[in-house]
């Protein structure tokens, strides 16, 4: 066994912490166990119960602490523009740097997603000459109206563009290059609704992302296509509404089911998932259609971040 402590990074809230729960399952059962991981949750708000639940997953492998983040946001709360469309949680990832100097590397995860692979290879990818390893995001490389967007709007190209819900982080760069800095200028610069957090990120990095294997972040909702196994892949991430705890038919829910089944929310979910309305579902289709044309207008607009402030980069 190593003595490198592998870090590891989950944001979320009290009603999205049971999902966490599966996750760090899927996780812990396919990691090496030649190595010590320490998965550190971020939060503002989650009960005794949920953390009693989580913290019983640690094994002699895996430490798991809870890291209440609202000292830090006050800190910077005068100079952080919060927005309506904004869950403060998608802000943390961006709290991992400069909130732990002791780590100059370390892995972020959203809470939807289900680790079939060892974790421990993830980590171990160099990208000392980067900002950060991240997967290509497939709603822009795959759909059209998406890639235009990137193009046209953030002045990313589609093919270059990274999900941010899986990231391997370089934090001694983030630091070094006052990345969360330059996030919030650009949120004072320009609003980006489409994939909000994920467009600043895309465009404070670009040029210096490292290019995982995309099996490091298959995503998997309807309409997107893999030239491999998609399902057999390391990560599975359950984007947009793509939901197994909503969708009894959603792609991958076994996989998600068979982790979920072992843990202690089980029940939980599988009451969401049955209590879960046909009238919840239109609004989920709604809502996609609206975000699917929300990035046909911010394309067309005169005013866009790109057509405003292209020939002006790096404002920072």
């Amino acid at each position: 066994m190593t003595n490198k402590t592998i870090p590891i990074f989950y944001a979320c809230d009290d009603a999205f912490v049971k999902y966490t729960i599966v996750s760090i399952s899927s996780m812990i059962k396919n990691a090496s166990k030649d190595h010590k991981y320490h998965i550190h949750i971020l939060h503002t708000e989650i009960s005794d119960e949920m953390k009693k639940k989580t913290l019983a997953l640690a094994n002699e492998n895996f430490e798991i602490s809870f890291e209440h983040v609202g000292k830090y946001l006050k800190s910077i709360s005068k100079k952080l523009p919060l927005r309506h469309y904004y869950s403060k949680t998608t802000y943390y990832r961006l709290f991992i740097a400069p909130m732990f100097p002791q780590y100059d590397k370390a892995i972020y995860i959203d809470s939807d997603i289900i680790v079939q692979g060892d974790i421990s290879k993830l980590y171990e990818t160099d990208i000392s000459k980067y900002f950060l390893g991240a997967c290509h995001e497939q709603a822009m490389e795959q759909v059209d109206v998406y890639g235009t967007y990137a193009e046209k709007v953030v002045g990313v190209s589609r093919h270059e563009f990274f999900n941010a819900g899986m990231m391997l982080l370089n934090t001694k760069e983030f630091r070094n290059n006052k990345i969360l800095d330059k996030f919030i200028h650009y949120l004072g610069v320009y609003d980006f609704i489409v994939t909000q957090d994920e467009d600043y990120l895309n465009l404070v990095c670009k040029d210096k992302v490292f290019w995982l294997s995309q099996a490091w972040n298959t995503e998997l909702t309807d309409g997107l296509e893999y030239s491999y196994d998609a399902t057999g892949a390391n990560i599975l991430h359950y984007i947009m509404v793509n939901k197994p705890w909503h969708y009894h038919n959603c792609r991958g829910a076994d996989i998600f089911w068979s982790y979920a089944k072992e843990t202690s929310v089980y029940d939980e979910l599988k009451a969401e998932l049955d209590s879960y309305t046909d009238e919840q579902r239109q609004r989920d289709k709604e809502s996609a259609e609206n975000l699917y044309q929300m990035a046909i207008e911010e394309t067309a607009r005169e005013d866009n971040f790109l057509n405003v402030w292209g020939d002006k980069l790096p404002l920072v």
